[in-house]
């Protein structure tokens, strides 16, 4: 049987990261856990992580002044555990004009 621990382990990611992730999608605690993971396995899935903690920083400085220093650490933790620097936005592959059509 596999414990919480090992599930992060396998999804490469801490706690508090997935309780961001699950704050950020909606989300209940495994789903977010699963989506972590998944989003891990991509190459852009670094980015997206940092930018769902970042987002949820940008939201307490607004909504909780009193977590912004709890948040800003985390986020630096987040930056250097997931360093992957891959921008989605400048993928090759991205369709970046979905409704031009020549």
């Amino acid at each position: 049987m596999l414990t919480m621990e090992d599930c992060l382990g396998l999804a490469n990611l801490e706690q508090d990261e997935v309780f961001q992730i699950a704050k950020h999608e909606r989300l209940a605690f495994t789903a977010a856990l699963e989506k972590g993971a998944t989003l891990l396995s991509e190459p852009w899935g670094d980015a997206a992580v940092r930018q769902m903690v970042w987002d949820n920083l940008c939201a307490a400085n607004r909504r909780e002044p009193a977590r912004v220093p709890e948040l800003m650490t985390l986020y630096h933790e987040t930056c250097t555990r997931h360093p992957n620097t891959f921008d989605r936005r400048r993928s090759p592959v991205r369709n970046t004009a979905p409704l031009d059509r020549h």
